[in-house]
């Protein structure tokens, strides 16, 4: 079955537009308005006139292969979107804030800001995984493919080794899983068919990369995601079968303060969604 996506972003099942075509007239003689100064419909200057073959159109869908999802942030403490952002907030493509948490004063226990609800997502696959340096500051690092890349780069993946060896120039590297996800619309969030485009069961939602690393890929992917899959609420249905609330709290290692997300299963997937999901992993309906 092959599906396309209206501009509303409801999914239907029908066949890919047709190319559209437009005819562009060729102009027509003129006069000044003199006899002798009437003008035969010789062609004008290159850069006056139009050409007379038509513009050919097609509403092209583009692969995925062909777009660049946005990405999903969790605010730290270093990096460009602490300046923007509160800390521990998720953020849509360095733009769009989806959840802040509380602020609360640690001496009198007062909330000088009230967080917002956790934001509901779907996971719906992940990338394989691989291998990016931790570099001070939040700045990108190498990304590699395989731990044969890791050692071939001068780094390792063990913490203690690191260590030992930091000093020596040894890199550090960690896993980093790629999440491809559905976000479901937040009440904080408008909704004009800008971000949130895709509508499901009265809901409307967009699609994400969620990178998950460090801290992030300890607490999310292998304690949620990945236990989840081998033998939780995931197992018989895969990643698209439920949703999780997704919150951050704080948490203080080795003298720095990371906001580490915080996953809850919130939903069992409707089968509209699933249909929803399909059509996204199996555009082709293969």
């Amino acid at each position: 079955m092959e599906v396309s996506f209206a501009k509303t972003g409801q999914y239907t099942g029908s066949a890919p537009a047709p190319v559209l075509e437009q005819t562009v007239k060729e102009p027509a003689a003129y006069t000044t308005g003199s006899e002798n100064s009437a003008v035969s419909s010789a062609p004008v200057a290159d850069n006056q006139q139009l050409a007379t073959g038509g513009l050919l159109l097609g509403d092209k869908l583009p692969t995925f292969k062909e777009i660049i999802l946005p990405r999903l942030n969790i605010v730290q403490g270093s990096g460009l979107l602490k300046d923007s952002f509160p800390f521990g907030s998720i953020v849509y493509n360095q733009q769009v804030v989806l959840y802040t948490p509380p602020d609360i004063d640690k001496q009198t226990g007062n909330i000088k800001r009230q967080g917002t609800k956790p934001v509901v997502i779907t996971v719906l696959g992940f990338h394989p995984t691989r291998y990016a340096e931790k570099v001070v500051g939040g700045a990108r690092g190498i990304i590699v493919n395989s731990e044969d890349a890791v050692r071939a780069a001068g780094g390792t993946l063990d913490y203690n080794e690191w260590k030992l060896k930091q000093n020596a120039g040894m890199k550090r590297f960690e896993y980093l899983a790629e999440a491809v996800v559905a976000v479901e619309r937040p009440e904080c969030c408008a909704d004009d068919d800008t971000v949130f485009v895709y509508s499901v069961d009265g809901k409307k939602y967009a699609l994400a990369i969620w990178g998950l690393k460090g801290t992030a890929y300890t607490a999310a992917a292998k304690r949620v995601f990945f236990t989840a899959r081998s033998m939780g609420c995931l197992q018989k249905g895969g990643y698209p079968s439920w949703s999780y609330s997704v919150s951050t709290r704080s948490e203080t290692r080795e003298q720095n303060t990371y906001a580490v997300p915080v996953c809850l299963p919130n939903a069992k997937s409707t089968a509209a969604f699933l249909e929803f999901a399909n059509s996204i992993l199996n555009p082709t309906g293969k």
